[in-house]
């Protein structure tokens, strides 16, 4: 999974960056959202009296890490990361306590080309695994649309966080059940309510009533004008209810999707964050952005059978012959190990003397290792060795120079 991670993201051009897991518990206070903070952030105070916290998700601290840099980075800055994370939740399909993520990000470039192109490393990303268009796919909304409908609607500034978070809860519930969480909630009008149930069904005749200038209008627009005119098209679609739970994201916003009924939680997210590094610096830096968690990708290939036969990367496994009072079948073997591995061959060597060699050839078959060589007295009088096909039982005994200067 990692390797086709960095795989995709090193084809884009991106590099590769890590941080440390524990940071200032400010900088997750302000802007990673109340769930987060309140319910999941494993923290405390350090020796030093300074409240800290382990990381829960990178984008902050991706964030201060390229304040702390700005003026010796290249711009735009664009990086992945495969980091570790924690947060304080109840383990259960799908969720771990400690998972890793894929965290993609460009700095410096504010034009939707640039959630154009973190879109499409992540649709990439699951075409390397197989993926189809029918079994995926990304919504995309955005944050400024939504503030400009909110206020189509007139809905006060106080209200517009609560009805974001009943929105984004609309796919765990019925119609009415919507209905109820926004009447009960948020408190606002049977019409206003009316109007949001009506925006998120066809959302084209309010975007059409916006002003012009209307900057959430054009950017969605031209962000799927661009996917229409690509190879992914049929990988993405605008949904108007995707919000997304984190304070920081000011743009674009997308979630991706398992098709598979059987999975319908959404299986990551990102989107646009043009005000994350000004909690660090003065300096106007944007940023986009994305993270991929490797348990729900796993949970998603395991759906579509998708997960390939994983067989050992150990390529040779050299025996130790039973009976080795003086140690010299180890060091025939050792030697035979090493010459191997000046030739870049991955080798696993047996190291427990007077072990049947029934046993050391099961131990080679329960790791998957298919080639298996076999040093005796003969083999040591001849400087030779037998070769095992484990696959087919098949084995062959030849010179160990000749043998060498094969693989070479």
């Amino acid at each position: 999974m990692f390797d086709i991670w960095r795989k995709v993201c090193k084809s884009y051009g991106f590099e590769e960056y890590d941080g440390p897991f524990i940071e200032s518990f400010d900088i997750y206070a302000a802007k990673s959202g109340e769930e987060i903070v309140n319910e999941q952030l494993y923290s405390f105070e350090d020796r030093g009296g300074r409240k800290v916290a382990i990381r829960p998700e990178m984008t902050p601290t991706v964030a201060r890490m390229v304040a702390q840099k700005h003026k010796e980075l290249t711009w735009p800055v664009k990086w992945f990361s495969i980091p570790n994370l924690w947060r304080y939740e109840k383990p259960q399909r799908g969720r771990l306590r400690e998972h890793f993520q894929l965290n993609v990000d460009i700095f410096g470039d504010e034009n939707v080309t640039s959630d154009f192109e973190v879109i499409n490393i992540a649709v990439d990303i699951m075409k390397a695994f197989g993926a189809t268009s029918k079994t995926c796919e990304i919504r995309i909304s955005n944050r400024r649309l939504i503030d400009d409908i909110y206020d189509l609607f007139e809905i006060p500034d106080n209200k517009k966080s609560v009805v974001s978070k009943c929105i984004d809860k609309i796919r765990k519930v019925t119609p009415d059940e919507f209905q109820d969480l926004l009447s009960n909630s948020s408190q606002l009008t049977s019409a206003q309510i009316d109007y949001i149930t009506k925006f998120l069904q066809d959302p084209k005749p309010f975007m059409d009533r916006l002003s012009k200038d209307s900057r959430g209008t054009k950017e969605i627009e031209q962000l799927i004008g661009l996917f229409e005119k690509s190879e992914n098209r049929l990988y993405v679609k605008f949904d108007p209810s995707i919000m997304r739970g984190f304070d920081y994201y000011t743009g674009s916003v997308f979630e991706q999707f398992d098709l598979n009924p059987n999975n319908t939680r959404s299986m990551y997210g990102g989107g646009r964050y043009d005000d994350l590094v000004d909690e660090f610096i003065d300096t106007k830096i944007p940023g986009v952005g994305w993270g991929m968690g490797d348990v729900t990708m796993k949970l998603f290939l395991e759906n579509w059978k998708l997960l390939p036969d994983i067989t050992s990367s150990i390529e040779y496994f050299v025996t130790l012959w039973p009976e080795d009072k003086e140690n010299k079948f180890f060091s025939a073997s050792n030697k035979i190990s090493n010459e191997l591995r000046k030739l870049g061959k991955s080798v696993d060597s047996y190291l427990t003397p007077n072990t049947k060699l029934d046993k050391q050839l099961k131990y080679a078959d329960k790791k998957d290792i298919r080639n298996v060589i076999i040093i005796g007295d003969k083999e040591i009088e001849s400087e030779s060795i037998t070769v095992k096909d484990m696959s087919t039982g098949k084995q062959e005994t030849k010179r160990f120079d000749d043998f060498l200067n094969g693989l070479k």
